[in-house]
């Protein structure tokens, strides 16, 4: 793991790849900031996958599918992208089974203040505030399983760092996945802003 600066968002594991075939996959937990981060992957063109809904971000064919719908989604966008990745929190519980169909995977995960993430979890899906943490926690445990085993380029990513310094997480994010971020045809600091769900189109310019 890289040391970061005192207000960067992000922490390394690998040096991920800036040319050439490669595919992002952007997890973490729901109701945990993963809509933002792939919202800024689509901002900086990255393809996020067929039939992405509006404004969570997440490609139909990733979205409860299964393994073998999943296989053949993956091997559709590897015959029309170089450079393309899908969103979806739960992605740690079957990635694995994906693995071998993945060209160059880098993970992205996601991570936002637990009792936050609880709340909001408990709002969508009401288990019980403590037990929203607690589920939360425990998906979480799944992901640095996932992030220790694979020994491939991955990014952690603070999710309020983030949304606090929202220029320095772009460019280190750009960095990061070799992609320049042109603030002239996309809003990135009002994208990231607090607030629900937000449709991409909407901060193109």
């Amino acid at each position: 793991m890289n040391h970061p600066q005192r207000n960067s968002a992000i922490l390394t594991k690998g040096k991920g790849l800036t040319h050439g075939p490669r595919t992002y996959i952007v997890f973490g937990v729901m109701r945990g900031g993963t809509s933002m981060v792939a919202g800024v992957m689509r901002g900086l063109g990255v393809y996020m996958g067929p039939d992405i809904a509006a404004e969570n971000h997440e490609s139909a064919a990733f979205a409860h599918q299964s393994i073998p719908e999943m296989r053949k989604a993956i091997t559709a966008c590897n015959e029309l992208q170089q450079i393309w990745g899908w969103k979806n929190p739960n992605a740690a519980d079957y990635v694995d089974r994906l693995w071998q169909d993945l060209r160059n995977p880098h993970l992205i995960c996601v991570f936002r203040d637990s009792v936050s993430n609880g709340q909001g979890l408990n709002r969508w899906h009401p288990i019980g505030s403590i037990q929203g943490v607690h589920q939360t926690l425990l998906q979480q445990q799944k992901n640095l399983g996932l992030l220790l085993m694979r020994q491939c380029p991955s990014l952690l990513i603070s999710y309020e760092k983030a949304t606090r310094h929202p220029e320095q997480f772009v460019m280190e994010l750009s960095d990061w996945v070799g992609i320049s971020a042109d603030h002239n045809k996309f809003d990135f600091t009002g994208f990231m802003s607090a607030g629900s769900y937000k449709n991409i189109s909407d901060f193109q310019r």
